[in-house]
């Protein structure tokens, strides 16, 4: 089947747990994996479009698909490579300027005003807990209660921001993955990507937190706060190895 889909959409250009991409010319496409909820890919399809609008650095979309009961997303082929490779070089330097300058690239992508629609975040994480069949009922109760007492906001929040979303040509960035951006806390914002930092290096994370608290003026509790929160989502959504720094981030450790 496989073969098929590279003959109708071009090489395989990632790979993901949720979805395959495909390249051929300028265009990619983005095939999620059976069963995945249509209601996500026209979601994602829409907060492309609106932050088309805004000239938000993330590539264009084109069209949804669905292909042998697959939906896909036909975009623009995303020119350049990930940001990640800067941390695969292992050289000190280069990684500490690759996250200043996501950082302030994060920093300023908050502050876009897109016309239209962007979901809650607060709403997202709470739909996100209540249908987290993993987490116990004392402690979603608890979680939900903490997340009641957190701040709204109204920065525009990718939720995932970090060097495997980001693509830079030497002359432009460009954001992937949009699924999740929604409109809160740019404090929120930077807990899901300390999160993610933390799944790869633990130094890298606090490197992170410390620079982005420094660019944005947010303090450093105000981005912990989210933490328990955010980690409850995850939990038994990732990677068994990711496991036990979800558990201690809900813990609160």
């Amino acid at each position: 089947m496989s073969g098929d889909f590279e003959a109708m959409f071009g090489e395989i250009v990632g790979k993901g747990s949720q979805a395959t991409v495909y390249a051929k010319g300028e265009h990619a496409v983005k095939l999620y994996r059976e069963g995945y909820p249509k209601r996500n890919a026209f979601s994602e399809a829409y907060i492309m479009a609106t932050l088309e609008v805004v000239n938000f650095p993330g590539p264009r979309i084109y069209e949804v698909l669905l292909v042998d009961g697959r939906y896909g997303l036909r975009m623009e082929r995303v020119k350049g490579k990930l940001m990640s490779g800067e941390l695969e070089s292992r050289d000190p330097a280069r990684i500490k300027a690759a996250l200043n300058t996501l950082v302030d690239l994060q920093c300023r992508l908050q502050k876009y005003n897109p016309v239209g629609w962007i979901p809650n975040l607060k709403e997202r994480i709470h739909d996100d807990l209540v249908s987290n069949d993993r987490l116990s009922d004392d402690l979603k109760k608890n979680l939900l209660g903490i997340l009641g007492g957190l701040p709204d906001g109204q920065a525009l929040c990718h939720c995932d921001f970090q060097v495997n979303n980001v693509f830079f040509d030497g002359a432009k960035y460009t954001v992937v993955d949009l699924l999740q951006v929604s409109r809160g806390d740019p404090a929120a914002d930077a807990a899901c990507s300390y999160v993610s930092y933390s799944f790869i290096d633990r130094e890298l994370a606090e490197y992170y937190l410390n620079r982005y608290c420094c660019e944005s003026g947010i303090s450093e509790k105000s981005v912990r706060q989210w933490l328990r929160v955010y980690a409850g989502t995850l939990l038994g959504q990732m990677p068994e190895q990711f496991t036990p720094i979800i558990e201690r981030f809900i813990a609160g450790s």
